[in-house]
């Protein structure tokens, strides 16, 4: 039989209703406790710190000619094929940690035989000397737009082009295989950036298909302005044009320049003289300003005058805070010296190649030259470009 489990003595029910009622936090009659304090709980009311904008920048390089003539080529011979980069040694450190580095390569690169090869008046580089330029001296902005590249067919500047699309520069403009690759314009997404890169010559030594090279006379240059000013942030334009061998601008350029600073141009790339030229910021209608570097000379040739020979290295910021407009900052040139011995008048009777910053150049300015210096390059560089950007030493 089960035994019906005994009360609990009335003090010790007591007992633990009160310990479940203190645990439960209730009164008795089950109304919660009364709050240790009667003031409302603070809170902060001093605004928050907003975050800074965000900032995009990007880091352009850009060189003058590249004309391999005949010492050149002969230099960069290996076993196996070519290498022009030896010649960038020096001053490779200066631009290789650049986004964009231009290069301005004013020959067909379509050889594909050493019989093929042929240099001043008409050039016809070897293939590999695009390869070259891309994987030895980190060309990645190519210039095809200039006055050698219809030295010769069409189907070399097809090949030029073919060799590119393996190599696969960011952005590449200047000549076409097609009605359609001309109409095309060159993009490149770069560190949030949209950049356009335009290209036209003012001059050919030979005729040309219609498509096969970008011209200033035509209604294409005008066109492009419009177009890439509406698709992109950035519009660099790459000019071949000018006097050839003057330090100073001549009107057609000026009248160039103007159309591409009212059309919206950030940056003007002015290649052709083969020697040093003013570089100028110009207002802009819409508020902003053009970086035009009229002629950025030679880089790597084997002309010998000392005003040929001293180059340099052209380089600039893309900035943009925010959802603000990009706008060209820092703008600096830092001075080249193109190096060989010259004995002789023929172009072969070069030898010793390499490109110099004129920083470590004066014995061999001195060697050259009986009366010039590095000194001297410099004050020269100076007056030429004059000072609104700024010449490194």
């Amino acid at each position: 039989m089960r035994h019906l489990p005994r009360s609990l003595p009335l003090s010790l029910t007591v007992g633990l209703l009160g310990l479940t009622l203190a645990l439960t936090g209730c009164t008795p009659n089950g109304a919660p406790d009364a709050p240790a304090s009667s003031i409302p709980e603070q809170t902060s009311s001093a605004p928050s710190t907003p975050s800074a904008p965000t900032e995009q920048r990007v880091t352009v390089s850009a060189m003058g000619d590249m004309l391999p003539h005949q010492a050149v080529n002969a230099e960069a011979k290996t076993a196996d094929g070519y290498d022009y980069g030896r010649y960038f040694d020096a001053i490779r450190p200066i631009y290789q940690s650049s986004d964009l580095v231009f290069c301005n390569e004013e020959v067909l690169a379509s050889a594909t035989s050493p019989a093929q090869i042929t240099t001043y008046p008409r050039f016809r580089a070897p293939t590999q000397f695009a390869e070259s330029l891309s994987r030895d001296v980190g060309c990645n902005d190519i210039n095809l737009a200039n006055n050698h590249m219809a030295d010769y067919e069409q189907a070399d500047i097809d090949r030029t082009r073919d060799t590119w699309d393996a190599l696969q520069p960011k952005l590449i403009a200047g000549a076409n295989r097609s009605s359609e690759e001309q109409r095309t314009i060159a993009y490149a997404e770069i560190n949030g950036m949209k950049i356009a890169q335009l290209a036209f010559t003012a001059q050919s030594n030979m005729g040309h298909t219609t498509f096969g090279l970008n011209t200033t006379d035509g209604p294409l240059m005008d066109e492009q302005l419009a177009e890439a000013r509406k698709q992109a942030d950035v519009v660099m334009v790459s000019m071949h044009w000018g006097t050839e061998d003057s330090t100073a601008t001549d009107a057609p350029q000026r009248e160039l320049t103007q159309k591409l600073v009212n059309a919206g141009a950030d940056v003007v790339i002015g290649t052709g003289p083969h020697v040093l030229q003013p570089a100028e910021f110009i207002d802009r209608p819409d508020g902003g300003r053009t970086l035009v570097w009229n002629s950025l000379g030679n880089m790597l040739s084997t002309q010998v005058p000392v005003n040929n020979r001293t180059g340099g290295i052209a380089q600039w910021q893309l900035v943009r805070t925010g959802d603000g407009p990009v706008t060209v900052e820092q703008a600096t040139f830092t001075p080249t010296f193109m190096d060989f011995v010259a004995r002789g008048v023929s172009l072969g009777a070069r030898h010793g190649l390499r490109i110099l910053p004129m920083s470590q150049a004066d014995e061999r300015v001195r060697s050259e030259f009986p009366g010039e210096s590095a000194d001297s390059r410099y004050a020269f560089v100076q007056k030429t470009v004059g000072d609104q950007v700024q010449v490194v030493r």
